[in-house]
């Protein structure tokens, strides 16, 4: 059994390594990782890694040729998710070549979590997937974003938000001020995406559908497994939530898809990028605006009656998995 990841990464230089060590850690063998325009030290901080392969993103050229593809060939130039996609199935090809079972498509601030307490095995994980199974889906648990600055994010937290709704259906909200209007709206307390990644077995005609889905080369649904989880550490502090979106300033209004960006994250791109704001001012907005507050955080704990009666449970979950997973890698330095 043989475990491969992939990444596509645009200035990733505080997550990246400690990403690569923990695949390594938890049974990944090979990573390829695609550099995308990247401008920081990242292709550096890595380079001593024997199991990591970097290459820049794959020209949409080189794949032009293939008509299953042209959804992304053609939009390459504009969207970066296009460009993921083609370095996912540029990945494919070398995992044929080096004998890989399953490849696993992430970015930085995403890791694999299959079990909330022990450390994750993922070669125990995979052997026990039916070989009719070609795609395995993750589903997504966002990190709470709780302290103005982390070290290493992986290691310090452990509260993740692991429903987008309460369980009666209500959402959470937090407040964001619109400097462009001068005016507050609520907005919805799940950052980030909530479609999940996923893992493709490679002896099967799987290709990308988009970064979140996989299908099959002639178009009809794989053979598809809800199973484990992404963990992803979006906006998780100060720092990350600038470079995030500084990351964003060039991205268009529509997806690859088609449909529009949440109007969201198109307003923190603008406040990140044309709003005036400096360093400083950008850090206050996040910790005004993006980060919970300790009593937030305990309300967010706590179970809350529904119906007088029927509890409901926290939407928050404590993991302390990956942090076993740091702390041993610090033990073997």
């Amino acid at each position: 059994m043989k475990i491969a990841v992939v990444l596509t990464v645009k200035n990733e230089n505080r997550l990246l390594r400690n990403n690569l060590l923990y695949h390594d850690a938890i049974g990944v063998d090979r990573i390829f990782v695609y550099f995308d325009n990247t401008t920081d030290q990242g292709k550096e901080s890595i380079s001593d890694f024997e199991f990591v392969t970097i290459n820049d993103s794959v020209s949409a050229k080189k794949y032009g040729h293939l008509h299953y593809l042209e959804k992304f060939t053609s939009q390459a130039r504009e969207h970066h998710t296009a460009r993921q996609c083609l370095n996912t199935f540029d990945a494919q090809q070398l995992c044929k070549k080096e004998g890989i079972d399953w490849l696993i498509s992430l970015d930085a601030d995403e890791l694999i979590c299959t079990h909330f307490i022990k450390p994750s095995n993922l070669k125990s994980f995979f052997k026990g997937i039916a070989k009719n199974v070609e795609v395995v889906n993750f589903n997504t648990l966002e990190v709470l974003q709780r302290r103005e600055s982390y070290g290493n994010v992986f290691l310090e937290e452990t509260l993740f938000k692991q429903n987008r709704k309460l369980k009666n259906g209500r959402p959470i909200y937090k407040k964001l001020f619109n400097p462009f209007t001068e005016t507050s709206t609520k907005f919805s307390w799940w950052y980030g995406q909530h479609l999940g990644k996923g893992a493709i077995r490679i002896d099967r005609e799987i290709i990308p559908h988009n970064v979140h889905r996989f299908k099959r080369k002639d178009g009809s649904k794989a053979d598809t497994l809800n199973k484990g989880n992404i963990l992803h550490y979006h906006a998780y502090d100060a720092l990350d939530f600038i470079k995030k979106f500084t990351n964003f300033s060039d991205h268009p209004n529509t997806f690859l898809s088609g449909n529009k960006v949440e109007s969201i994250k198109l307003l923190l791109r603008d406040i990140v990028n044309t709003s005036g704001m400096d360093v400083m001012e950008l850090k206050e907005y996040f910790k005004e605006n993006l980060l919970f507050t300790e009593a937030e955080v305990k309300d967010l704990k706590k179970e809350k009656t529904y119906f007088l009666f029927k509890k409901l449970p926290s939407p928050l979950t404590e993991i302390i998995s990956v942090q076993k997973v740091f702390k041993s890698l610090i033990l073997k330095k």
